[in-house]
């Protein structure tokens, strides 16, 4: 049936309820507009809210309901619609906040940004390591495990363990001042 025939309500009704794909056109000529209309007037961008109109036919579509009356199908869409612009402009309210407070925060995300590529140098550098050095810097100082414990997982004795720690470190600071770290934050990082 071409898109702009028109449907007893109980035909409509039936084939929306079947999930029939075919009346996707005649519901889009149908109420498109008028949804694209309702959701701009509360969002205020029309891409956003022909995008919700869109949305919302295509979610009735592929969660087909059985309405009583063509009222309650429109009274969904607009429901549908409704929602969805509303969650689009708290989406847009939480980005601004987050856009504003790491604005006002300029520094403490530069920190960050150091920190990160500080760790990120770290743990290639780690990555290089020989096997048996960089299993004891991952569980003491990735993990988190005590000395013991690291120990007691790897299978070799307390002084053994510190032994690899002491090379694995030295290793390791050597690498990482190579690469431009100050002693002081190889420092702060490990000790």
């Amino acid at each position: 049936m071409p898109a702009n025939s028109s449907y007893e309500d109980n035909e409509l009704l039936t084939r929306i309820a079947e999930g029939d794909a075919a009346i996707y056109p005649y519901l889009h000529d149908t109420y498109y507009n008028s949804l694209v209309y309702f959701s701009l007037s509360i969002i205020q961008n029309l891409q956003q809210a022909e995008d919700i109109a869109i949305d919302s036919l295509v979610k009735l579509w592929q969660i087909p309901t059985r309405f009583e009356s063509t009222g309650k199908l429109r009274g969904y869409l607009f429901t549908l619609v409704r929602n969805a612009s509303l969650n689009y402009l708290k989406h847009l309210q939480v980005r601004e906040k987050t856009e504003q407070a790491l604005l006002l925060d300029t520094p403490r995300l530069e920190t960050l940004v150091v920190e990160s590529d500080i760790m990120h140098l770290v743990y290639q550098e780690v990555a290089l390591l020989p096997e048996s050095y960089r299993q004891i810097v991952e569980l003491l100082y990735i993990e988190d495990l005590s000395s013991a414990e690291a120990a007691d997982q790897l299978g070799i004795s307390m002084d053994n363990l510190r032994q690899r720690k002491g090379r694995a470190l030295k290793e390791l600071k050597s690498a990482l001042l190579r690469k431009g770290l100050s002693e002081h934050i190889f420092s702060m990082l490990f000790f």
